[in-house]
């Protein structure tokens, strides 16, 4: 192998949010002892491949890319870790193409095992928090992973362990680090996000957090990613609503404004015998009046929301009430996933597996509604003046940037590079397609 100033690795992440963050953890372990970090299809001395299990599609994408890996370079080392190399490290291991498999627990010190190093001094809590997101204007902040719930179709309680919480301080810490690297908003990922401090002995719970978090002086602006329908208290809600206020508002206080409008509740079924086969532990009319309240404690919160399609026994007329569910809910956008049996699941066992023609139609039929909800939801912002994280410039229109607003729809302005990486008042005055068009607000 080169010598240590030569070294060059690649690191390709598939799935989650989780492994994102993950990932750049593992970056900054390779630089710390000399690395330096180049594109995957690059040659390198060592190629990383962050894996998900969550379908046997992203597992066939795992091997293809571990034995790309090997193609670019035979003599590199080829490491395997994340979730697939948890839940089938065996086969992984018999593959020709992988030199090394890390499970999830030891991915802080992956960069030590690369090199042979026992010593574990990468293993301190400090030293699995990171410095910035490379190339990205918001980041994530990782507070909890694993997952307590036996869901039929999902393999992640598996790969990811049980719930477990990041303690408080070192989320609060984790935060200044992002910040005062210059990213304007930080994002709060787990597996089960909801859950957060359940399983910690001081009492802490995701509203604190959040309460905490927004009274950081330089934080632009948090988001929370996916929670689930269960895990949502009503003071959470007027949280939300209130942009990052605890239970009693103040103008005065500097949270305000700096929780995002913007909730993302999984469904997976709109049907109720479906998510019985599902073992999900809540009905539709629970969810619906969920939705409801979340949309009447602040019309222009954004609520997304994930749906499977072609769950095994799910008939045209489930589907259809699953459709037709959505339709009258409030959502503005839909994440929709084709149903694959995963082998280790309850689902992928069970009779009545759909044909691939029909999951496909099911899947276009709530793409065309989410398209239409997300329009809707834009086109109720007309005329607003909303806080634009800017992202990056506009793909094929010259002169434009792209951003993010806080309620989660993207925006194309007219403005210059200075502002990539800033948060500034866009005054909105079009929606086409689902995105948003809208101009500088002075």
């Amino acid at each position: 192998m080169p010598s240590t100033s030569d070294k060059r690795a690649a690191i390709k992440t598939l799935g989650c949010k989780l492994n994102q963050y993950e990932s750049e953890q593992i970056r900054e372990q390779l630089e710390s002892r000399g690395y330096r970090m180049v594109p995957f299809d690059s040659v390198a001395d060592v190629y990383i491949v962050n894996s998900c299990t969550v379908t046997s599609r992203t597992d066939r994408e795992c091997r293809r890319l571990l034995r790309h890996a090997k193609a670019l370079n035979p003599r590199a080392v080829v490491v395997v870790t994340g979730c697939y190399a948890e839940v089938d490290p065996q086969r992984l291991a018999d593959m020709p193409a992988v030199d090394l498999v890390v499970p999830n627990a030891d991915k802080p010190r992956l960069a030590a095992l690369l090199e042979g190093d026992q010593s574990g001094r990468d293993l301190s809590a400090a030293a699995q928090l990171v410095s910035s997101f490379a190339g990205h204007t918001r980041a994530f902040v990782k507070v909890q992973e694993g997952c307590d719930a036996n869901c039929a179709y999902c393999i992640i309680p598996r790969a990811r362990g049980p719930s477990r919480s990041v303690p408080p301080d070192l989320v609060i810490e984790q935060a200044r680090r992002l910040v005062a690297s210059g990213h304007p908003e930080l994002v709060l990922i787990g597996t089960h996000l909801g859950k957060y401090g359940r399983d910690l002995p001081q009492a802490v719970d995701l509203v604190a957090l959040c309460d905490e978090l927004t009274g950081l002086a330089d934080l632009g602006r948090l988001r929370l990613s996916s929670i689930e329908p269960l895990e949502i208290p009503d003071s959470l809600v007027a949280m939300v609503a209130a942009g990052g206020h605890a239970l009693q508002p103040d103008a005065s206080r500097p949270g305000q404004g700096k929780l995002c409008r913007h909730f993302h509740i999984p469904l997976q079924s709109g049907c109720d015998a479906v998510l019985r086969r599902m073992n999900r532990p809540y009905d539709t009319s629970f969810y619906a009046s969920l939705i409801t309240r979340i949309k009447a404690a602040e019309p222009r919160i954004c609520i997304g929301a994930d749906v499977i399609v072609g769950f095994p026994g799910e008939s045209d007329e489930q589907f259809e009430q699953t459709r037709d569910f959505l339709a009258s809910l409030p959502l503005s956008y839909l994440h929709v996933f084709t149903y694959s049996p995963r082998p280790g699941t309850a689902a992928a066992q069970m009779p009545g597996q759909l044909p691939g023609h029909v999951k496909k139609r099911r899947n276009h039929l709530l793409r065309e509604l989410s398209e239409r909800k997300r329009q809707a939801f834009g086109e109720s912002l007309m005329g607003e003046v909303l806080e634009v994280v800017v992202e990056r410039f506009a793909p094929r229109q010259a002169g434009c940037l792209r951003g993010l607003t806080d309620n989660y729809m993207q925006v194309i302005f007219k403005g210059g590079e200075h502002l990539v990486g800033q948060i500034i008042p866009l005054r909105i005055t079009a929606c086409c397609d689902g995105v948003l068009y809208g101009h500088i607000e002075e």
